[in-house]
């Protein structure tokens, strides 16, 4: 819990970033991560369709793991709270 002070000087609770630390927002919705993310994207696909990149089975398989979890992550970003529906009344 971060706290910050408002206009009068009184301290107010927010929250901390555990990506960036810091505050106000939550490593869910992070500026920083989703630009990291996409960038971690362009840089794994370039990497896997570069031919002279060494054909080390091992080296590739671990390259599109990390490619498919930086698409997972981004794609969890983007989508959080699109389906949410009332639990009361649906």
């Amino acid at each position: 819990m971060a706290y910050m002070t408002d206009e009068n000087g009184n301290y107010k609770r927010t929250v901390r970033c555990g990506y960036c630390y810091e505050k106000g927002h939550n490593k869910s919705a992070c500026p920083q991560r989703k630009r990291d993310l996409k960038e971690s994207i362009e840089r794994y696909t370039k990497e896997l369709a570069d031919s002279t990149a060494p054909a080390d089975d091992w080296q590739r398989k671990n390259t599109e793991r990390y490619l498919q979890h930086s698409k997972t992550q981004l794609h969890k970003m983007e989508t959080r709270g699109q389906n949410r529906k009332c639990g009361f009344c649906g």
